[in-house]
């Protein structure tokens, strides 16, 4: 038996208004669908964001919070997303409140370049343009 597809990443955020506006601003990428779900401990709101046009069956970004929950710890995940200009991304991650860890380099016997930010709660977003 295989996979069929990979379908999402979830990352727990503080706050999933201000997380959902960082991605959706700093990569356009768009709200599928909100889920509030459970009580108690495993009480969860859920946003499900998507590339525009991607299709069905698409790989998803999940932003979830536990209110009742606390954080745990970011940078134990890379998310990254292939983009058609970095410099333009790394502007937005910084102008949504990014920070940016390593900034555009070229990696020219990859034929890519690529920078690395944080979000908001300091998950690892790796973006990658080729060349």
């Amino acid at each position: 038996m295989t996979a069929q597809s990979f379908a999402f990443t979830k990352l727990v955020v503080a706050d999933l208004a201000a997380a959902e506006r960082f991605y959706i601003q700093t990569l356009g990428l768009s709200r599928l669908t909100y889920i509030e779900w459970g009580e108690g401990p495993g009480q969860l709101e859920e946003v499900v964001l998507v590339v525009p046009n991607g299709g069905p069956g698409s790989p998803q970004l999940n932003l979830i919070r536990y209110p009742n929950k606390p954080m745990p710890a970011p940078g134990e995940t890379v998310i990254g997303f292939m983009v058609s200009d970095v410099e333009a991304i790394v502007a937005a991650f910084i102008e949504a409140g990014g920070r940016i860890t390593v900034p555009v380099v070229e990696m020219s016997e990859h034929r890519l370049k690529l920078a690395y930010a944080t979000d908001l709660d300091g998950h690892i977003i790796e973006v990658l343009q080729a060349l």
